[in-house]
Formats: structure tokens, C-alpha cells, sequence
């Protein structure tokens, strides 16, 4: 997950949801708009999305919501590309 947010809001948002995958900091946004993805209405947040990088850094999976109702896909979606990203 990469967030603007704050540490402490994302280190209480991983312990509430039980969350062990690394939680990243984009306070300036710089990832948020290197990927593309940033809400431009808003201007400070970055869209639902859902990015798989594999272990060459390659983008495996990239899934964009631009409706801020609709999140990214659960992880039977997903799990192809994390599978993929993770073969040798």
C-alpha cells in the first residue's frame, strides 16, 4: 500500500485491519504521480489502484478506479499476477 498519509494513520490502519505487507509513504505524492494516479479533481490523493510489480520491476498488474466509491479488486483478482510476480 502506498498512502500519503501520515505513519502513525497508516501504522493503525495496518494493525485495525491486520494487515502484514509493507505500508509506504508518499507524502510529496511523487509515486502517486509517476504512476499516473493521482486525482486531479481532488489534487491530493491518489486513485484506487491496485499495482503488481514483479521481482525485475516490472508492472505486472495495474488496475485504475477512478471513482473514489469504487476500490481495487479483492485478492482472487489479483492473485494471478502476485503468483507471476513471484515465479523465479
Amino acid at each position: 500500500m502506498i498512502s500519503p498519509d501520515p505513519a502513525d494513520k497508516l501504522v493503525s490502519f495496518q494493525k485495525q485491519k491486520g494487515l502484514e505487507f509493507p505500508m509506504l509513504r508518499d507524502p510529496d505524492l511523487a509515486v502517486t504521480k509517476a504512476y499516473g494516479i493521482l486525482n486531479e479533481q481532488n489534487g491530493k490523493i491518489p486513485h484506487p489502484t491496485a499495482i503488481v510489480v514483479d521481482k525485475q520491476g516490472r508492472v505486472s498488474y495495474f488496475r485504475v478506479d477512478e471513482d473514489y466509491k469504487v476500490r481495487p479488486p479483492t485478492v482472487g483478482e489479483i492473485l494471478p499476477a502476485l503468483d507471476a510476480a513471484n515465479a523465479p
